[in-house]
């Protein structure tokens, strides 16, 4: 319960302070491009966070990592509160992301090394998110919003001092730029990523795409809790099927259900997009995570990783959904995400010799 309840916090914590930032650096006068690159300067301190400190998993004890990421991000989401301008969120963003990527890997080694259920454990996740987009939706006060993301990442802290201690089984030294892994499970990680960049380019949008069809912000954070709350459910029954059935299928859900949001006339025809979305990226993320945890001997940096790729993937699909939004409109945003879904599919179809996969029907 204490594992799951991290997993929960953390996901709560950081959910609150995105789904509406697009909002607030429109609030302070930025342009598409700006909102773009607000989004791109967290993603890039996330991608580099979640990089260094993946590879860190498989080398320190998991709780000095966890101690570190908890503690930084309950500093740097506090500081929100006192953006005042597009520049300012920016840089505090930046810190928010680097904060946001230190823990995530070694929570997941040390839940793999107590043998607990992966699938279930990454169902937290998107339960999180949900309890984040509601909340956030009902609160829709920044300076609260970002208070209490900043609170459940001290109670996260907290509950961590009280785990037992666990050291690493083998230590490794952290050669950080070893290309073995990436050149092991190409396939995976620039299929996601393409996947995820395209998805990124949508969410920087999205709220401001709800609010333009007419939803209030309590709406934007019911309509955006319908996904992670299907996810916490759909997750929990994925173990028993193979992984490249999974990462299949969750490509191509993707494309459809951003074509879904091609057509809206009102907000409430979003939700078939995002059950689609439900669908999809929990049969993509607990297939890939699952994979690449089987297939590698160092499981925390080859699962780590894949939440690199995510985090470099919202620095640049942010960006770029700022740029089509800039010089097009919002179904030219929804169609890049199909685009890009495809893309990646095709990527993870090509051959690769080493992919094998240990699961069954």
């Amino acid at each position: 319960m204490r594992l799951n309840a991290l997993q929960l916090f953390s996901n709560t914590a950081v959910i609150m302070s995105v789904i509406f930032i697009p909002v607030l650096a429109d609030n302070f006068g930025a342009s598409g491009i700006g909102i773009g690159l607000i989004g791109a300067a967290y993603g890039s301190t996330l991608f580099i966070s979640t990089y260094i400190f993946s590879r860190a998993a498989d080398s320190y004890p998991p709780k000095k990592l966890m101690y570190a990421g908890f503690l930084s991000a309950c500093v740097t989401y506090f500081l929100q509160v006192f953006a005042y301008d597009p520049l300012s969120l920016g840089v505090i963003r930046a810190l928010a992301g680097f904060s946001a990527g230190i823990y995530p890997a070694a929570l997941l080694l040390y839940v793999y090394n107590l043998k607990r259920n992966v699938g279930k454990f990454i169902s937290f996740m998107p339960l999180g998110w949900a309890f984040g987009f509601l909340a956030a939706g009902i609160i829709a006060v920044f300076w609260q919003i970002f208070t209490i993301s900043s609170l459940l990442f001290a109670a996260a802290f907290l509950i961590t001092l009280t785990l037992p201690g666990m050291e690493i089984r083998t230590k490794r030294k952290a050669d950080y730029f070893s290309p073995d892994i990436l050149r092991k499970n190409w396939n995976i990680y620039l299929a996601f990523f393409l996947r995820q960049m395209g998805a990124n380019n949508v969410w920087i949008v999205f709220p401001l795409y709800l609010l333009s069809l007419g939803a209030s912000e309590l709406w934007v954070g019911i309509i955006y809790m319908i996904n992670p709350i299907m996810q916490f459910f759909i997750m929990r029954r994925l173990d028993r099927y193979r992984n490249t059935t999974l990462v299949s299928a969750g490509y191509l859900l993707s494309a459809a259900a951003f074509l879904a949001f091609l057509p809206l006339t009102n907000f409430y025809q979003a939700a078939i997009g995002m059950v689609l979305i439900a669908f999809s990226f929990s049969s993509l993320y607990v297939g890939s995570t699952n994979e690449l945890i089987e297939r590698n001997e160092e499981k925390g940096t080859s699962a780590g990783l894949l939440n690199s790729t995510f985090s470099l993937s919202i620095a640049i699909g942010s960006l770029m959904g700022g740029i089509v939004l800039e010089f097009y409109n919002y179904s030219a945003v929804m169609a890049m995400g199909a685009l890009m879904s495809l893309a990646g599919y095709a990527v993870f179809r090509l051959p690769n010799n080493s992919r094998k996969s240990q699961k069954s029907y």
